[in-house]
């Protein structure tokens, strides 16, 4: 039988979350260590200690000044937790049972909320017959309080409201009612490098490295230098791949605010977690951008690019590294030989690693298939020289047929359009017709049955023309730009990554033929933007 406790030590416990602040002066720590050491002294009990969590909320029992008193309590330095109220303790209805049901008798610890008549030791009170109850609700109270409150946090994403307790890296935190982001012109140049190191095809480490050697304080390290701190974080104080990408990944340079990225588990769980980018709120043009949105798209596509370049024994990354695949097999080419380029080679990579059982050579000299490539582009820089005619030529390269569909579809829209409109009429007049008494009711239904079903085909053709118009805009563009680019290397003699990274997808090489050497190889070259479509085929079957 456990010992009836005479002599009592307290441990008082005051809690105070964010949310209860607003109830004013009546929750207060002040007000709560008032009414609880009031009641000690009339008592006659010794307090021990007492234990404070404040701005934390009570779904949660991990709570430095909680855990350090249950702590106590444990290992018999306290025999009676005294707090204000059941909802102080606790708002998880479940754990607070679990404690005052189970853990607290165990220990043979009193526990007491005072203003809700609750105490152990007595256990015939109304008050411990309606603590279930009370627990419940307190729960309740707070399910409800965090529904309140992410209806307010919605509400301000919505409203562009910028909620964040320290702006991106290259951004200071707007002293507007939406803290819009303004550019920071110390950083701002640092971000811009960072965007155009890596659509020069530049790997994050490289990037990282870059900015290590010329000392750039990293963004945690010049947040807190600009505030005249010493940055208390563990930290090596550089600049790593993750920092880099991250910067890289985030909208706000280009002037769009990316809001409600994550959110919590529950209103119990407090665990952040991040939202998938789909579910994100998009604010565009929210503020000045850093960076163009011609160098976020360049650096988009290095990111989906299927190149991860690796360079060689000499440190050189080579133009095509990364972008030549075995057409057997699918796997990547490997460069093969001595530092001497000029006898540099690829091979199939199954083939390099794994021997003659998984796959052919494929073997090809590097100054061959770069040779090779240079002309190809040569080529089509030559053709890009008439815009007119090169542009017909990529948009039928690019749909495998000339698309003349555009020109039928127009026509197609406004035949469908005029006769929706005839529709119309003639839906009214029937209408009109039947009121009137002209024509019977089974005349008028069957009438309005067959002009809506004429109707509603003909809208569905309008919309899917008028979506494969807004894919042939889409598809223009992208053959203007690959024009574009293309002109920007008019008269190149060598080829360079950089050519490579912006006009290729990548290539295919098919292996030489022993038994017919004379029968020429298949190169199959698949540029950017104008073969897209036709590389992700291909790539779906290697």
């Amino acid at each position: 039988m456990i010992p009836k406790q005479t002599e009592y030590k307290v441990g008082m416990y005051l809690r105070l979350s964010n949310e209860d602040e607003r109830a004013g002066e009546s929750l207060s720590i002040e007000n709560q260590r008032k009414i609880l050491s009031n009641y000690i002294s009339e008592q006659g009990w010794t307090l021990y200690d007492e234990y404070v969590d404040d701005g934390i909320s009570g779904t949660t029992f991990d709570r430095p000044g909680v855990q350090r008193m249950l702590d106590d309590a444990k290992n018999g330095r306290i025999n009676l937790i005294l707090c204000k109220d059941l909802s102080r303790f606790g708002r998880n209805y479940i754990q607070v049972g679990q404690y005052t049901d189970y853990i607290f008798p165990m220990y043979n610890i009193r526990f007491i909320a005072l203003t809700d008549n609750v105490d152990t030791a007595n256990s015939e009170s109304t008050g411990m017959d309606m603590m279930p109850i009370m627990n419940v609700f307190n729960e309740w109270h707070a399910a409800n309080t965090s529904k309140k409150l992410r209806a307010v946090i919605n509400s301000n994403a919505k409203a562009g409201k910028y909620r964040t307790t320290y702006c991106a890296y290259g951004y200071f935190k707007g002293d507007d009612e939406k803290n819009t982001p303004v550019i920071d012109p110390q950083t701002a140049p640092v971000v811009r490098r960072i965007f155009e190191m890596r659509a020069e095809g530049k790997k994050p480490k490289q990037i990282a490295d870059a900015l290590n050697a010329e000392q750039i304080p990293t963004p945690m390290d010049y947040l807190y230098q600009r505030e005249n701190k010493v940055n208390p974080h563990v930290s090596v104080h550089l600049w790593s791949s993750s920092i880099v990408l991250r910067i890289l990944g985030n909208p706000i340079y280009i002037g769009t605010l990316a809001l409600m990225k994550t959110t919590t588990v529950s209103y119990k769980n407090h665990k952040r977690i991040r939202k998938d980018s789909s579910e994100w709120l998009m604010r565009e043009n929210n503020h000045e951008p850093i960076i163009p949105m011609e160098l976020w798209e360049k650096v988009r596509e290095i990111e989906a690019s299927v190149s991860r370049g690796k360079r060689d024994k000499i440190g050189e990354l080579a133009p095509l590294s990364g972008l030549l695949y075995c057409d057997s097999c699918g796997s990547k080419m490997r460069q093969v030989g001595s530092a001497n380029r000029k006898y540099m080679a690829y091979m199939c990579g199954y083939h390099n690693r794994f021997g003659k059982g998984c796959c052919t050579t494929h073997y090809i000299r590097r100054p061959l298939i770069e040779q090779y490539l240079l002309m190809d582009i040569q080529d089509m820089i030559e053709k890009a020289a008439d815009e007119e005619k090169a542009k017909e030529e990529f948009l039928k390269r690019k749909h495998g047929v000339l698309d003349a569909q555009n020109s039928s579809d127009k026509k197609r829209m406004q035949k469908a359009t005029s006769r929706i409109a005839e529709l119309d009429n003639l839906i009214q007049t029937v209408y009109e017709d039947k009121v009137i008494g002209k024509i019977p009711e089974e005349v008028c239904i069957s009438l309005l049955e067959k002009y809506q079903a004429e109707k509603k085909s003909l809208q569905a053709e309008c919309a899917e023309c008028k979506k494969r118009s807004e894919m042939q805009k889409q598809d223009e563009k992208d053959v203007d730009e690959f024009i574009a680019r293309l002109k920007s290397y008019a008269g190149a003699t060598e080829l360079t990554r950089q050519m490579c990274l912006d006009l290729i997808e990548y290539v295919t090489v098919d292996d030489l033929n022993k038994d017919d050497k004379s029968r020429p190889r298949e190169i199959h070259v698949y540029y950017k933007l104008i073969d897209k479509e036709l590389a992700d085929k291909h790539n779906a079957l290697m």
